[in-house]
């Protein structure tokens, strides 16, 4: 059996170094008046991987409540790269690029499977087209959305990223706008499911190569089930808490897949009919170019009502009256919005996302 203590080196660039050693390396260029540029990024957590203690720490986005900084234990992951590397098949030699930053475990990891897997990695800015190093071929790869979007609309990043053999998509969901671009993409691409709290991903599901939207797909050393309320359960000894319960709603297909619906913190009681606007979202994205989002409103009759937010400047009485007509045509009457609120900026969470609740706190406030 693996023991975290047994991984002490990392290869970057092709330079392959002790953990010490870089600590060293680093060192002495700053010593010497030169700037270490990214190695900054990965050097907190070699100094974390590096040392005695058998936790590192993290901060969680606020999935399963309040975003915190927690203990994560070595060895859950080592467990969690582990289950990575055998899921995608990456051995010792391979290329990853790190282009996430390390505060929070999407970066982490990619740095933690770099030094269990014995890959060889490979750095560069946190970008919204993040630039691949040239005559490298590209093992490995994690973006969050925002990131596989804009590669997708610039034709000359597209052509260099359609060569990176394996991407990860994880840090938000991929809208079907997006997957349909990826579907005919030539290599594996794959959204992600997880969160600080299960550290990184515990499910997979394929985008590229497929007909239709395919499920996820746990990784070994998982299991799941739902609670009453139809959100997931996931058990596992090699996570922090055992079982971690979400706040995701899912449908299973079977007991190792799932279709992820939406959010039970977002859902919406109208009228005593339940609405998930993740689901609502992802129908009428295509009417919009703009960031938007379905949310619930307190209303006397109905309890709560539905309603479209909207980053941007008020439209037109005619614009927004074709808007809400183009919505009554694609959605039920209960599940088509009755107003349309507009937010000059949307509230966001540490790292980036919409943070629904503050933004609609904000709507109510100058109301």
């Amino acid at each position: 059996m693996s023991d975290w203590r047994d991984f002490k080196s990392l290869s970057i660039n092709g330079t392959k170094r002790s953990l010490q050693g870089w600590r060293a390396y680093a060192q002495q260029q700053l010593q010497e008046g030169y700037r270490i540029g990214n190695l900054e990024e990965i050097l907190e957590f070699v100094v974390d991987w590096s040392n005695r203690k058998e936790w590192v720490e993290a901060r969680t986005s606020g999935s399963t409540g309040r975003p915190k900084n927690i203990k994560i234990k070595k060895e859950q992951i080592l467990a969690s790269a582990e289950r990575t590397l055998s899921s995608l098949n990456l051995k010792p030699g391979n290329s990853a690029l790190l282009c996430l930053p390390n505060r929070f475990i999407g970066g982490k990891m990619m740095i933690a499977r770099t030094i269990i897997g014995d890959l060889d990695l490979y750095i560069t800015d946190n970008t919204a087209k993040p630039e691949l190093p040239s005559g490298v071929n590209m093992t490995f790869a994690a973006v969050v959305p925002y990131q596989m979007s804009s590669i997708s609309k610039d034709d000359e990043a597209t052509a260099r990223w359609q060569k990176v053999e394996k991407i990860i998509i994880g840090g938000g969901h991929v809208d079907n706008t997006l997957e349909a671009k990826l579907r005919v993409w030539p290599n594996e691409i794959y959204e992600s499911f997880g969160m600080t709290e299960t550290i990184s991903h515990v499910a997979l599901r394929r985008i590229s190569g497929t007909k239709e939207r395919e499920p996820f797909k746990i990784l070994e050393t998982i299991n799941i089930e739902l609670d009453d309320r139809g959100c997931l359960v996931i058990h596992s000894e090699a996570l922090p808490t055992n079982p971690t319960i979400t706040n995701d709603i899912v449908t299973m297909v079977d007991d190792r897949s799932f279709h992820w619906m939406g959010r039970a913190d977002n859902l919406i009681n109208s009228g005593g009919m339940k609405i998930i606007p993740e689901v609502l979202e992802k129908i009428i994205k295509p009417l919009f170019n703009t960031r938007f989002f379905i949310a619930g409103l307190k209303d006397e009759d109905l309890g709560e009502r539905v309603i479209l937010v909207l980053e941007s400047q008020p439209l037109s009485e005619v614009d927004e009256a074709e808007i809400m007509n183009d919505m009554r045509t694609d959605l039920s009457k209960y599940e088509a919005p009755k107003e349309v609120c507009y937010v000059d900026e949307f509230m966001e969470t540490e790292n980036g996302k919409i943070h629904r609740k503050k933004t609609v706190k904000l709507i109510v406030q100058n109301a």
